[in-house]
């Protein structure tokens, strides 16, 4: 059978039934329980008000499968099971936090769960008799049979695509129609050593086998049997140790004893307990068990399974979290919340969300991360691990301090000058990214190379989405001391703010012709402030105990500062073809010498900038002072919010930018730009968060707090005022240009202005504009922007159109869904976010169009060497004055609306703030992906919006 017959089915998601959590004893399901013989009741048709009482049958438990297993992103918030006919069964319920759970759990009943049917248009859907997740992440079915005798095996990948609709605005009859999901079933033949045996687990018995699966781990090919109510293993050597999910060492003891015995694995239940069934989950074994009045669903990673002696194999430690692909874990993990949302899940009292905790809340994170780490660890008998991870749960961040050292001087993360260095630089730290990478997506130790784990990624990447694997490393430190007083009230403070930062990043996306582009980008940048600053105000204790007290001042500080600030980065990138990419990381990604000259492109810039700034400043502080003699003392921590008022005095930037393209090695072009600029104002409120050293007199009174120890601030809101006065004094990029114009033809300064002028006029108005904006502001759609880019014409204003109604309502719905996934918690990040796209009306692109003709037309004209200079400048005056009265006129229609998520897992060491020295150490994968796309269909006849499109991913 050919694996790549595919079979698409546009299907509706069918609200039924909200379900509670089982509970056997109470409703009495279960006639007989069995591990691999099980007897079950019927489904019955409920009434209405027996439907939001109903319970999931064992049936659906052994069928249970998170979709957030599996390698799609649709839907991977939601389970899947299996009615007791076969055909498949979305479960979707909320995600609570600490509190809230509690009180769900205790006070309001329990969890509810919202079951959905997948019902095809044509009426003929595939019936399963189990599904499992392959090692690819693929969701696979084994299609139920009418035959009962019938042991052939049909298995399909399913793959939810996209959920679609399609609104036709003046048409009513089309007015409630359902979402349309599109689900693919691709028939697949699994390879000897993934050929599962799972036919135990359904609900109509057909054979009397128990299941019978097949993993690797780490290069051996095992099989696990349930028999028994216990699990037995063939394929491991008679002695073995574990391997942590976090290590990228494998184990290497290799050695298969000949004879393939089968022998027990020991595992952490208690003796009541009943596994019902197993199945593979990714790269794990999913473990089905009931507890005596609940089923609980427990994961087994192979890597785990260890012996102390021979054949005496134990796993210490069952999880209760589902393997995660990589769009669950860099994105939407709803399992470190303290009630993922599905059901057969244990709550976690530790999966709060600290980030609302003042001071402290990344400190928290990071020892709840790696205490948890530890409890692992012991339980895999791993003592130095544990013992390291312990150490590191209380380390107030000098593993960062000491970490960076190395990396900050390391000249192969520097940027780059020259292609030959650019591909060494690569070469020499790609693996750190694949260190990171594999954290994440896991398959090193499961038979999976490098290149099949990228090609795995990138092959499903959408127009627009791309993944980053990025390292950071920074150094900041302050120093500041008193100067002298200018009165009793007024001291002058001297300070100096130095940091250095080093980023490097590698950038997976994918264009329209099928090629995969590789994005190598390399940044340093160093700052340097210094400045003296003074302050009004005084200190009052609102609470004192010994030599401890709390305060809350708001002086008035100002400062004169002198920065500066050097930076520069590099961009280097080229394209393989998608079904070269294995094969390329593979063979450790190399460009021969045509390929570096002809695929590749290296884009470097230089950035210097030097500026004098007045500041003016107030803020609320909070601290524990801490007074550690009559002349000295600390706040411990302290936190402020303030508004700071900033007058730029003098600012000059130069920006050197170097593209080395297609065809060269070392030789690009040259961009050349400086600028000046005066008197700019600014206008910041700022939060920060600091221990910092202040200066006290010897009646324990802090006059004021010196501007210069809150320089090293976080903003909370920035927001910049127009410039009074903005005069660019000179750009070398302009004198370069003009130096190449014949100076015995001066008056070619006046056209080359005007055509400068023309060229601004024109970018003022491109062809498409786009506005982004946050999640929460989805549904407020403007279908126009006027010449000046305000928005205009609200589309729920226009609801005389009643599918424009429904739209909304369903919009509405999906912003609420993105909504609640936003997260900032235990070094995780999920923002959803939309880009809405106007494009120029029809007036708008003839009048573009006509005005480039025009100025073609004058071109044209006037190729001859006597140029008359003065006719083509009233020309062009004339043209300038006539299209900037035509654009003031035109409009942007809205073309379509991008939903945007982007996700982050980040790897922290980091001090704690000081007010001297802060250093930290930052490994993340970053998404950036495609959620939804809403398209707008205008009827140029009659000038209105005659449909609107959806598809959605989520």
């Amino acid at each position: 059978m050919n694996d790549s017959i595919k079979t698409e089915k546009t299907s509706r998601l069918i609200s039924t039934v909200i379900y509670n959590d089982m509970k056997f004893k109470e409703k009495g399901l279960v006639i007989d329980v069995k591990n691999s013989n099980n007897l079950y009741t019927a489904d019955i048709n409920y009434s209405k008000p027996e439907r939001e009482s109903k319970y999931f049958s064992i049936n659906k438990a052994n069928n249970y499968v998170y979709l957030g297993s599996t390698n799609a992103s649709l839907l991977n918030n939601m389970g899947i099971t299996l009615e007791e006919d076969g055909s498949l069964l979305l479960i979707k319920g909320r995600s609570y936090d600490l509190f809230a759970g509690i009180y769900q759990k205790h006070i309001k009943g329990g969890f509810k769960y919202e079951g959905f049917n997948i019902e095809s248009e044509d009426g003929e859907n595939i019936k399963f008799k189990e599904l499992y997740v392959d090692s690819n992440g693929d969701l696979i079915g084994n299609k139920r049979t009418s035959n009962i005798g019938d042991n052939k095996k049909e298995l399909y990948k399913i793959k939810f695509k996209k959920i679609e609709n399609e609104y036709y605005l003046n048409n009513s009859s089309l007015k409630g129609k359902r979402d349309n999901i599109v689900v693919e079933y691709e028939k697949y033949i699994a390879k000897e050593n993934e050929s599962q045996e799972l036919s135990s687990i359904n609900n109509i018995v057909e054979f009397n086998e128990s299941n019978v699966i097949k993993v690797n781990r780490d290069g051996l090919n095992i099989t696990i049997k349930l028999k028994d109510n216990q699990l037995v293993t063939t394929g491991l050597p008679s002695s073995i140790a574990s391997i942590s999910d976090d290590t990228t060492d494998g184990d290497n003891t290799k050695f298969i004893e000949p004879k393939e015995i089968e022998n027990k694995i020991k595992l952490p239940l208690n003796k009541k307990d009943k596994i019902l069934a197993i199945k593979p989950v990714l790269n794990q074994i999913q473990l089905i068990v009931d507890k005596g009045d609940v089923i609980k669903i427990y994961y087994l990673n192979p890597l785990n399974i260890f012996s102390i002696k021979n054949y005496n194999y134990e796993v210490t430690q069952l999880k209760k979290t589902p393997p995660l692909s990589f769009y669950s874990m860099v994105g939407e993990n709803n399992y470190n919340n303290y009630h993922s949302g599905q059901p057969f899940s244990s709550q976690t009292i530790g999966n709060f969300s600290s980030r609302h905790i003042p001071f402290f809340s990344s400190f928290i994170d990071n020892m709840r991360i790696h205490y948890r780490k530890a409890k692992e660890q012991y339980a895999l008998k791993n003592h130095k691990t544990m013992a390291l991870n312990f150490a590191k749960a209380i380390d107030p961040g000098f593993r960062g301090m000491f970490s960076n050292i190395k990396k900050i001087f390391n000249s192969s993360t520097s940027a780059y000058v020259n292609k030959y260095i650019a591909l060494y630089g690569v070469k020499e730290n790609i693996n750190k990214s694949y260190d990171v990478l594999n954290r994440v997506v896991k398959g090193v130790h499961n038979g999976k190379t490098q290149g099949e784990i990228i090609y795995m990624l990138v092959k499903k990447l959408k127009n627009k989405e791309n993944i980053t694997i990025s390292h950071y490393n920074d150094v900041r430190t302050f120093f500041g001391v008193n100067a002298f007083n200018l009165s009793n009230n007024i001291g002058v403070n001297a300070f100096l703010l130095a940091s250095y930062a080093k980023t490097h990043s590698i950038m997976f996306s994918k264009n329209g012709d099928n090629e995969v582009t590789f994005t190598f980008i390399n940044n340093n940048s160093a700052n340097l402030s210094v400045g003296l600053s003074a302050g009004i105000g005084s200190y009052e204790k609102k609470w004192n105990e010994d030599c401890f007290n709390f305060g809350m001042v708001t002086p008035i500080m100002a400062s004169v500062i002198l920065s500066g600030s050097y930076s520069k980065g590099s961009n280097f990138s080229f394209n393989i073809r998608l079904n070269e990419v294995k094969n390329f990381i593979n063979q450790d990604m190399n460009l021969n010498e045509e390929q570096l000259k002809d695929k590749a492109t290296l884009d470097r810039n230089i950035n210097l900038s030097l500026g004098v700034v007045a500041e003016i400043r107030s803020e609320l502080n909070a601290d524990v002072n801490v007074m550690l003699d009559d002349n000295r003392g600390a706040e411990i921590p302290r936190a402020a919010i303030g508004l700071n008022l900033m007058l730029s005095l003098l600012k000059l930037n130069v920006n050197i930018n170097k593209f080395i393209g297609y065809g060269e090695h070392n030789v690009g072009n040259e961009k050349r730009e400086v600028n000046v600029d005066l008197l700019e104002p600014g206008l910041d409120f700022y939060r920060d968060l600091k221990l910092t050293p202040v200066p006290v007199t010897e009646n324990n009174n802090i006059q004021w707090y010196p501007l210069a120890a809150i320089k090293d601030f976080e903003l909370m809101f920035k927001k910049r005022i127009n410039a009074l006065a903005k005069i660019p004094l000179f750009k070398s990029e302009k004198l370069n240009n003009q130096k190449e114009i014949n100076e015995n033809i001066r008056n070619l300064k006046g056209m080359y202005k005007r055509v400068l002028k023309i060229n601004k006029l024109i970018d003022s108005y491109p062809k498409e504009y786009q506005v982004s904006s946050d999640i929460d502001k989805l549904d407020n759609i403007y279908l126009t922007l006027s010449s000046k880019k305000e928005l205009r014409n609200k589309l729920k204003d226009n609801n005389k159109d009643d599918n424009i109604n429904v739209f909304l309502a369903d919009l509405k719905r999906r912003k609420e869904i993105l909504s609640s996934q936003r997260k900032d918690n235990m070094n995780e990040k999920f923002k959803p976010y939309s880009k809405a796209n106007y494009q120029l009306n029809e007036k708008g692109k003839k009048t573009h169009a006509t005005l480039i003709d025009e100025i073609n037309s004058l071109i044209d004209k006037n190729k001859e060497d006597n140029l008359n200079l003065k006719e083509i400048n009233e020309k062009l005056d004339s043209l300038y004055k006539e299209y900037k009265a035509k654009f003031s006129e035109i409009e942007y229609q809205i073309k379509s609306i991008d939903l945007m998520s982007i996700s982050e897992l980040a790897y922290k060491k980091k001090t704690l703030p000081t007010g001297f020295i802060r250093v930290g150490n930052k490994k993340a994968v970053i998404h950036h992906q495609v959620k939804g796309e809403i398209l707008f269909t205008q009827d140029e006849t009659k000038n209105k919006l005659s449909k609107i499109s959806t598809n959605y991913y989520f």
